[in-house]
């Protein structure tokens, strides 16, 4: 009894023993994975911030899309705070409409919806209040110290205001200040960032659109407008037959111009040893008065993207001058 006892403790411990003499072991459960899985807020916002350093536009752009995946998956009806964090705004859900000729039934069915809308709306106030913390901790030092000293600040802490704090967090981003005072500094080194901006060796063709588009917004913000003058939008309305534009045709055309401006710049900006050859195509189609370049950034991202480069050792004016 004793030797079948230990030959039992020997099996469990080595292995399991089949009839056909041969020993098997039970699988250990590897849990790594499980470890490496983000538990706290902190691991799932790692390499996510707000910050009023010169990256700081592009990750708040990151940040923000990060907290809306953060609300859908820890959050009830969290799709309804991603809606408020992308439209920068409380966005409530839709008022249910009773038609004035309505039965008894219909009737039933506006009061229980009205009834869900009501909850709806209670707990998406309450879950935005539960963000304000963690937007204030996906803060660096800086930015952190820079809220804390304004005078809303107090008033944002005692409702929780999240959607307030992240508009004060977007202007420091952007501007560097929620000042007025120095909105000519703050556009000057906009714009040498803009003009500083290119395409780095490794770095891919749609991360360096989604930079360009980034300090695009950041322009539209400070108001630092490129060829916005409507002369320019005449003359290309009347190409089109059009000889008294209304005001949103203009803005409409004078938008259209400034876009296609930022395609051209972005174009230029990028890794010329990679598309280079792009640009001499389109420098030869225009001396055949034709008009190669495409209208949007992310219509020029994609036909970049696509391109078929000429060999390694293809060289041009572009890769010269580097």
């Amino acid at each position: 009894m004793k030797k079948h006892a230990e030959d039992e403790k020997l099996q469990s411990t080595e292995g399991v023993q089949f009839g056909n003499g041969k020993q098997g072991y039970k699988k250990k459960h590897n849990n790594k994975h499980k470890s490496q899985e983000p538990n706290t807020a902190g691991d799932f916002f790692k390499g996510f911030g707000f910050s009023i350093r010169p990256h700081g536009p592009e990750m708040y752009q990151k940040t923000v899309h990060k907290m809306g995946l953060y609300s859908s998956m820890q959050l009830k009806n969290g799709l309804d705070i991603t809606i408020c964090l992308l439209e920068e705004k409380l966005v409530k859900p839709e008022v249910p409409v009773l038609e004035e000729e309505h039965t008894a039934h219909e009737k039933r069915v506006w009061e229980y919806r009205m009834g869900e809308l009501m909850k709806t709306e209670k707990l998406l106030e309450g879950n935005l209040c539960s963000l304000f913390m963690v937007l204030m901790s996906l803060c660096d030092s800086t930015t952190k110290n820079k809220i804390e000293n304004m005078s809303a600040y107090p008033k944002l802490l005692k409702r929780l205001d999240s959607l307030g704090q992240l508009s004060i967090i977007k202007k420091l981003v952007y501007r560097g200040s929620t000042n007025d005072f120095d909105v000519w500094h703050n556009k000057a080194t906009v714009l040498l960032n803009l003009m500083n901006l290119h395409q780095e060796k490794f770095q891919s063709i749609q991360d360096f659109r989604d930079q360009n588009l980034v300090m695009k917004k950041v322009c539209d913000v400070l108001e630092l407008c490129f060829s916005r003058r409507k002369r320019n939008a005449r003359a290309i309305l009347k190409k089109k037959n059009v000889t008294n534009p209304t005001d949103a045709q203009l803005s409409k055309a004078m938008d259209k111009i400034e876009e296609e401006l930022h395609t051209i710049i972005f174009m230029y900006k990028a890794d010329r040893h990679k598309y280079g050859n792009i640009l001499d195509q389109m420098e030869n189609d225009m001396l055949q008065k034709k008009d190669p370049f495409p209208k949007t950034i992310s219509k020029a991202s994609t036909l970049m993207e696509g391109w078929k480069s000429k060999p390694s050792n293809y060289i041009n004016k572009y890769t010269e001058t580097k």
